[in-house]
């Protein structure tokens, strides 16, 4: 799915200040929350520049009790939340998907002041109609969905398990989010390399002819990057320019002179990664608590275990560190903490000064 990539996506409620240059308020105000659930850490593709294992299952029971104990005990002092469902594939364990976010919903209208967004990193070979209409009904409306290209270009990257192809039936279930009135939105998130960047205009034709005429589809232009798979020796890296420079062709010829649109989704310069933020948590399916979707196997990231009735075993010296950009206000720091993040003795050194 799209855990094949890092999760960059900044929520709706902090897009709109990020992009002013500011740190807002609630990026460290007790009165927002956000978490990032993994229900399961499986999935149905095998993407070749994937970085998870897919060793942990599904969540058990004891860990989606801990996540409504969490909700439960966190809601009344809240202004905002934001469950963002990512994995493995999330709607390979759909039926927990709706468990929580029902009982979110539950807890909405017990407070009504409190602001409610949900949203999924999917690889979207699922997201058929029914399944979106079901996840709207209870707030999950905004969807990161990824392509590699054309299907002769995407087939090859992003494939089932059993080898079988995806692109046809993502695409189908994109059609089927265009023609319905669901008050949902869609990022597609077109991924280019080195080898793929001069085979993506197929896709654009299409992108422009289906989907830019209905303004609750975005799109983002993202070069893959080496993550920790098993095949990230044979991924080509762009460097910085390159890359920027790829990315403001594709834009151009998707958009013309409008590279204004609000359709044409990028992340500001001075983007804050959820990592950074002290109110943002990942839930792994094991129960595990950590700060960063992308360092899924790194000691560093376990800050805490989630136990059944909501609380936090925190781990003394791990949450610190990935809060670091906090104190330092370097761009670099906030928008990754994970680069330079310091090795544990050095955290548990520093947290006993």
């Amino acid at each position: 799915m799209n855990s094949t990539e890092q999760r960059i996506l900044p929520s709706s409620i902090d897009d709109k200040d990020s992009k002013n240059g500011h740190l807002m308020k609630h990026l460290v105000s007790n009165s927002y929350f956000q978490l990032i659930i993994l229900p399961t850490e499986k999935c149905n593709f095998r993407c070749t520049y994937c970085y998870e294992d897919f060793a942990v299952g599904k969540m058990k029971q004891e860990t989606i009790q801990g996540i409504k104990a969490l909700l439960e005990k966190r809601c009344a002092d809240l202004r905002y939340l934001s469950i963002s469902w990512f994995g493995g594939e999330p709607l390979t364990a759909k039926d927990i998907v709706l468990e929580i976010s029902k009982y979110t919903i539950s807890l909405i209208y017990r407070y009504p002041r409190l602001h409610y967004k949900g949203d999924m990193t999917t690889n979207g070979y699922l997201l058929d109609y029914k399944t979106v209409a079901a996840l709207a009904s209870v707030g999950v409306r905004d969807y990161q969905i990824s392509l590699d290209g054309p299907r002769e270009v995407h087939d090859q990257s992003r494939i089932r398990a059993d080898g079988k192809s995806t692109y046809d039936q993502i695409w189908t279930n994109l059609l089927a989010i265009r023609d319905s009135s669901l008050p949902v939105s869609v990022i597609l998130r077109i991924h280019f390399t080195v080898d793929t960047l001069k085979l993506i205009d197929p896709l654009i034709v299409d992108i422009k002819r289906e989907f830019l005429h209905d303004p609750r589809f975005s799109i983002l232009f993202k070069a893959i990057e080496r993550l920790g798979g098993e095949n990230d020796a044979s991924i080509k890296i762009f460097s910085e320019t390159e890359k920027q420079e790829a990315i403001k062709s594709l834009q151009t010829k998707l958009f013309g002179e409008n590279l204004a649109s609000s359709q044409n989704y990028s992340l500001s310069d001075d983007y804050v990664c959820y990592a950074s933020r002290p109110n943002s948590l990942v839930i792994r399916s094991n129960g595990d608590v950590g700060k960063c979707t992308v360092a899924l196997y790194d000691e560093r990231n376990k800050v805490a275990t989630l136990q059944p009735d909501g609380t936090l075993k925190v781990i003394p010296g791990r949450l610190a560190p990935w809060l670091r950009g906090l104190e330092t206000l370097d761009p670099d720091t906030l928008g990754c903490p994970l680069v330079g993040l310091p090795l544990n003795s050095e955290a548990a050194k520093e947290s006993k000064v």
